[in-house]
């Protein structure tokens, strides 16, 4: 059964609403707001007690001129600024000097510039050596060049090994190499297990899986507020 609970006679535990319909006192005071008028107003330090003063001096006019600078040296340097140096007159000539023809050795190096050494008549020649042909060795060490060893009509062949096709094992490791293990009959197989379907707890938790509580009868009701 739904029933509507009644509020309408509650009360608050501590008096709370003792004085809900108070008024508060004070409604009649009116609050204006007006412009401030500081025109009356005075510096504390009378700070505005000259301040109509003037200046004295207004009467002078600053003017503004070019400068007209008329300066001199101050040690007389430009004193001889037209003088003009004498010896004008004289001309400046540039001429090749002549030292490979005019010019002579101050020690009479010169002197045997034309002498002719003695011995001029022996002639110097200049001829190929053909130590190839004729020289020979210090020691003998060519008494045997002509030499052949003996044993030249033995003759060095290459053949390709046939390893692949005859080679045989050391220690008959080879013996077995068509031996066949046993038990090649059985099969192994690999199969999906089906524990969703067949399986069952080892402890009965299941037994009552299918049980139902009692009192479900009883309905429990939501009271609004």
């Amino acid at each position: 059964m739904d029933k509507k609970t009644d509020y309408k006679n509650v009360t608050s535990r501590i008096g709370s609403k003792d004085k809900i319909t108070h008024k508060p006192g004070g409604g009649n005071v009116k609050i204006e707001t007006k412009k401030v008028e500081v025109t009356q107003v005075k510096s504390k330090i009378g700070s505005m007690d000259n301040a109509k003063h003037k200046p004295a001096g207004g009467e002078r006019k600053i003017e503004s001129k070019k400068l007209d600078w008329k300066t001199e040296s101050k040690i007389g340097s430009l004193d001889n600024a037209t003088h003009k140096a004498g010896g004008g007159e004289r001309k400046i000539e540039t001429k090749k000097l002549d030292f490979k023809d005019k010019a002579q050795s101050k020690c009479g190096s010169m002197d045997n510039a034309t002498h002719k050494a003695g011995g001029g008549d022996k002639k110097i020649e200049t001829k190929k050596l053909d130590f190839k042909d004729k020289a020979q060795s210090k020691c003998g060490s060519m008494d045997n060049a002509t030499h052949k060893a003996a044993g030249g009509d033995k003759k060095i062949e290459t053949q390709k090994l046939e390893f692949k096709g005859k080679a045989q094992s050391k220690c008959g490791s080879m013996d077995n190499v068509t031996h066949k293990a046993g038990g090649g009959d059985k099969k192994i197989e690999t199969q999906k297990l089906d524990f969703k379907d067949k399986a069952q707890s080892k402890c009965g938790s299941m037994d009552n899986a299918t049980h139902k509580a009692g009192g479900g009868d009883k309905k429990v009701q939501k009271v609004e507020k």
